[in-house]
């Protein structure tokens, strides 16, 4: 059976979610800062469940800002039709989670492969961080920081190819601004000047997910990128997280993740589109 959730499933859906953490971030983060009935914050989730006389087997969720994610163990393409048919009238941005599932949601979706700005599967990585410590200190962002960050943002959106459509520059501009007073990014100095950066995109229970991590060209090569990871996650361990998740975009950043601990638990998928779609019947 798959039903709409409301707020009398948060506690037992929280406990699924945490069971599959790794690839429920951002279901379980929303889940928490906005419960089942937000309608009106870009994270506010819409979530249906899929029961069995077991309980809860399965999570999907709609964000109001566009996006999808789910945590549906043993997902085939008869159950994706339904999602698929929920989603009629929904306006899509994008949908990221477990690897093999997202791909089933998606190739039931009408939309066509080339409205995809991005598809792709990147690395999964794991390492409980109860009692981690670095020689390292990082800092939140200062005013000051904004021209920096923006060289810094520009070039992480182009690498990684998450730039959203429009002005780079633009863009770049709003993250750095943002960025500042922000509660979870920090940067690393060396001799007194910004190195790396990195952040932390989500927080569910006792696990943080680390994202935005960020070295200019001319200083790779030297573990900055570990460094930062290393001192941001101590901080996040005293606060009392005990595991931290990311992905790598790239093979060189799995190995700096490897190297400070990281192991690799499976494959995260990241689809964007170019432009937003209103969805219609399902394929």
């Amino acid at each position: 059976m798959i039903r709409k959730a409301t707020p009398a499933d948060i506690g037992p859906m929280a406990a699924f979610l945490d069971a599959h953490v790794e690839t429920s971030m951002f279901l379980l983060g929303n889940l928490e800062a906005h419960g089942t009935e937000d309608t009106t914050h870009p994270h506010g989730t819409a979530f249906f469940l899929r029961e069995t006389g077991d309980g809860i087997t399965g999570v999907f969720g709609c964000t109001n800002g566009g996006f999808l994610m789910c945590q549906l163990p043993g997902l085939g393409a008869t159950e994706a039709q339904t999602y698929a048919h929920l989603l009629k009238g929904y306006t899509l941005q994008g949908m990221t989670g477990d690897a093999d599932q997202v791909q089933v949601i998606l190739d039931a979706l009408p939309v066509p492969e080339e409205a995809w700005r991005l598809n792709r599967v990147e690395p999964l990585y794991r390492m409980d961080i109860g009692g981690l410590a670095s020689d390292r200190t990082v800092r939140p962002p200062a005013e000051a920081d904004v021209p920096r960050l923006t060289e810094w943002f520009a070039q992480y959106m182009t690498e990684t190819g998450t730039a959203p459509p429009g002005e780079l520059q633009e863009a770049a501009l709003r993250r750095a601004e943002m960025a500042v007073g922000a509660p979870r990014i920090r940067i690393l100095e060396r001799d007194g000047n910004p190195v790396a950066m990195a952040a932390i995109n989500a927080k569910a229970g006792q696990a943080v997910q680390v994202g935005g991590v960020f070295v200019p060209t001319a200083l790779r090569g030297q573990g900055l990128g570990g460094q930062v990871v290393q001192a941001l996650l101590a901080e996040m361990a005293g606060q009392g997280a005990t595991t931290a998740i990311l992905f790598a975009a790239s093979p060189q950043a799995a190995k700096t993740y490897e190297r400070i601990g990281f192991a690799r638990v499976g494959g995260y998928r990241i689809a964007m589109l170019d432009k937003a779609i209103l969805l219609g019947d399902p394929r």
